[in-house]
């Protein structure tokens, strides 16, 4: 999940000491610290990044199918920003591991590079019918299956309570606030120079949840072979002048463009009303407003002609180098199945790709009646939209992604301008 790198940056400088403190605890489960563990027989090795309740999970996790199987795993615990280039180094020397964590964004370089074991034929029969039409897709290259999509999460829009007293606030999908609603509302709240009425969370890796904006209209950011951009469109145009506005109109702060800083930690400060965020973050804000006596509630995403959210999260995959093929799919199966995601979800406070899971009410540790909604907002998340910030070249696509909006939000360029100069730049990308 491009949302996964954000929401684990606090844990990236203190991920060592975590896994040494945990080390040698539990039958059957093991951590290091290092270059990695490459694939050998007796034994499963699983490179992650993860927080402590994260990894607490994990552990039970692993602990249970260890206990049915009689096959270790040792978990090679590394922080985020050096998860997969330290996959890459292994992978290119012949010492892959046999497992390892990836956002949906990522997968897709993988299976096309042939790094990655083709599960289709070693999942249970009938098993990836058990999730979501769009976490399919993201694991999914040519109709194989190369994943498994361990969780999800997406963003809705956290506001002050009293910030917002007398607004209108949706309580379902059906009542989200449209843009104009939502623009007028946003307009209405007191700013200046140390005082804003929201933030969006698309800085950096997370720019493609623009695209959201985009599918709202009815746009897309690829034409429906996933080949040549769509981008340059009226509806790519409406996204982008309407989401200029946000700038040049002083509704957010313009240190939270693509290259800007984390719109989080303005809302727990109090320099904006709202924030664009994702349900990873509750275990951050939430102590923030209790601490200060203050009051924070959710609502959905606007909506336009429909409903559309971003693709967070992550997968889970095995490599091709792996001489544990038929454990390493047994083991995802099993990390990944009705009972072991929920009790991920709830203690990592993210969401489920579960079909199954979907009615279910959930123990989160944080907020639960705020995750509930998150989890009806996961519902707008399509295959569409899913599959094309998962074709191979999309971290290149999102690159330039970020370039464009960073011209038009902070620079006021025109936006058809902007918009043909980013079709160019995607055709570039996928050729």
């Amino acid at each position: 999940m491009i949302s996964s790198r954000l929401s684990r940056r606090g844990f990236l400088g203190a991920t060592a000491a975590g896994a040494l403190a945990l080390s040698g605890c539990g039958t059957g489960f093991a951590l290091q610290r290092g270059d990695g563990t490459g694939s050998s027989e007796g034994r499963l090795s699983f490179t992650l990044w993860a927080g402590e309740s994260e990894l607490a999970a994990f552990r039970t996790v692993a602990e249970r199918w260890t206990a049915s199987s009689g096959i270790p795993v040792v978990f090679n615990v590394v922080p985020f920003s050096e998860a997969l280039t330290g996959v890459d180094a292994n992978l290119a020397s012949d010492r892959g591991p046999d497992l390892f964590r990836v956002t949906y964004q990522d997968i897709g370089i993988y299976a096309a590079g042939g790094a990655l074991l083709d599960l289709t034929d070693l999942l249970p029969a009938g098993y990836v019918d058990g999730f979501g039409e769009a976490f399919v897709s993201a694991v999914q290259s040519g109709g194989r299956v190369y994943g498994v999509p361990h969780h999800t999460d997406t963003s809705l829009v956290l506001y002050d309570t009293e910030a917002l007293a007398g607004a209108r606030i949706p309580t379902s999908l059906d009542e989200a606030w449209t843009w104009d609603e939502f623009r007028s509302i946003a307009a209405g709240l007191p700013t200046g120079d140390a005082q804003f009425a929201f933030g969006v969370n698309w800085q950096l890796a997370g720019a493609y949840r623009w695209l959201n904006w985009v599918d709202q209209r009815g746009g897309r950011l690829l034409t429906d072979g996933l080949d040549e951009p769509a981008i340059d469109s009226r509806a790519g145009r409406d996204a982008l002048a309407f989401t200029q506005g946000f700038f040049t109109d002083g509704l957010v702060p313009p240190t939270t463009s693509t290259k800007g800083s984390y719109v989080d930690e303005l809302f727990t400060t109090g320099t904006i009303a709202m924030v664009f965020a994702g349900d990873f973050l509750l275990p951050t804000i939430d102590p923030a407003f209790v601490s200060a006596g203050r009051e924070y509630g959710a609502t959905f995403l606007p909506a336009d002609e429909r409903a559309s959210a971003d693709l967070g999260g992550n997968a889970v995959v095995a490599t091709a180098q792996s001489v544990n093929p038929e454990a390493a799919a047994d083991f995802l199966a099993f990390l990944a199945d009705d009972e072991q995601q929920a009790l991920f979800c709830e203690q990592a406070t993210v969401l489920p790709t579960r079909t199954a899971l979907l009615g279910e009410r959930l123990d989160y540790a944080v907020r639960p009646d705020l995750m509930e909604l998150f989890v009806e907002q996961a519902t707008t998340i399509t295959p569409q939209l899913s599959a094309q910030v998962t074709v191979p070249q999309f971290n290149a696509v999102n690159a330039s992604i970020v370039d464009r909006l960073e011209q038009a939000f902070l620079a006021g360029d025109d936006p058809g301008e902007v918009l043909a100069a980013l079709a160019e730049d995607v055709a570039g990308r996928l050729s």
